[in-house]
């Protein structure tokens, strides 16, 4: 059993957004992330990059993307998280029973739990690739990057107020397949290997590189991203990089072009599903998109 962590070494929590923190964030609101305006049958649609967790002076939107926003007729967004269904699915897959890890690791998940202060029970259930992410959500925390503050709960925020439509450009299925390992096998060598990333000192300096990048709109060193993050080294983290970016973009531009086909569409994903040759930019020019980036 971890020994107690002492409170004070915690990951601090994010305040809940209230109207002095809305009101700070609204007087430095600039346009961060990046934004291209998507045209094709004389109709505009917008793609936008973000960036999962953030810090509170980050909770609004920049004016470009706000105007943005607000001429399309809905938000999408990787998976609807308001849609009832998809939030049973994803309980059901962190409720689910637990991988079988070997001892050691398991001792070394563990210790690792009890230092970001999660709460052990958890650990008795659901798929231990999750623990692991879970983990890198708490290291998050210790850098002012919370995903209260993301840029999908801002959009969310604005399009709710709106009345505007939310939907999701995949199933949760299909994220839970590009996030899960397909056997023990794989879950042991993923948890390892993200616990040895984790470890880093090089961990928490890309990640800060990468809020950075997102921050200043810095897209010539978010495209070298796997060169500088040092999370792609093994055949399994490349195997499980290629899944989870590239090998979802197919998927995600057919909903935007099925959805655009309607109605003028606000895209907001992972600014990682933005860069090179299979990003959604450049597989919607292939589709005959005329693509233009904004920011």
């Amino acid at each position: 059993m971890a020994a107690p962590t002492n409170a004070a070494s915690c990951p601090p929590q994010p305040t809940p957004p209230n109207r002095e923190l809305m009101q700070k964030a609204q007087q430095r609101a600039t346009d961060r992330g990046f934004l291209w305006r998507i045209s094709r049958d004389g109709r505009d649609s917008f793609l936008y990059g973000t960036i999962h967790a953030g810090r509170p002076e980050w909770f609004a939107l920049g004016p470009r993307t706000e105007a943005a926003l607000f001429r399309t007729g809905m938000l999408a967004m990787e998976i609807d998280v308001t849609d009832p269904a998809v939030l049973a699915a994803l309980h059901s897959a962190t409720q689910g029973p637990p991988r079988a890890l070997p001892a050691e690791l398991m001792q070394s998940l563990r210790s690792a739990w009890a230092a970001e202060c999660l709460p052990a029970a958890d650990l008795e259930q659901g798929a231990a690739e999750f623990h692991v992410t879970q983990l890198a959500v708490a290291q998050a925390r210790r850098q002012g990057l919370f995903p209260l503050y993301g840029a999908e709960s801002v959009l969310l925020m604005h399009s709710l107020r709106a009345q505007r439509p939310v939907v999701g450009l995949e199933s949760v299925q299909t994220q839970l397949s590009a996030l899960m390992a397909r056997d023990d096998e794989e879950a042991e060598t993923m948890v390892r290997e993200t616990l040895i990333e984790l470890q880093r000192p090089l961990a928490a300096r890309s990640l800060e590189r990468l809020a950075r990048a997102w921050e200043k709109g810095d897209l010539n060193d978010l495209e070298r991203y796997a060169d500088w993050c040092d999370c792609v080294n093994t055949p399994t983290e490349r195997e499980s990089y290629a899944r989870l970016v590239d090998g979802r973009n197919p998927g995600m531009v057919n909903a935007i072009e099925r959805l655009h086909a309607n109605a003028s569409v606000f895209a907001a994903v992972g600014a990682l599903h933005l860069v090179g040759l299979q990003g959604l930019p450049a597989l919607l020019a292939a589709r005959g998109f005329k693509v233009s980036r904004l920011f």
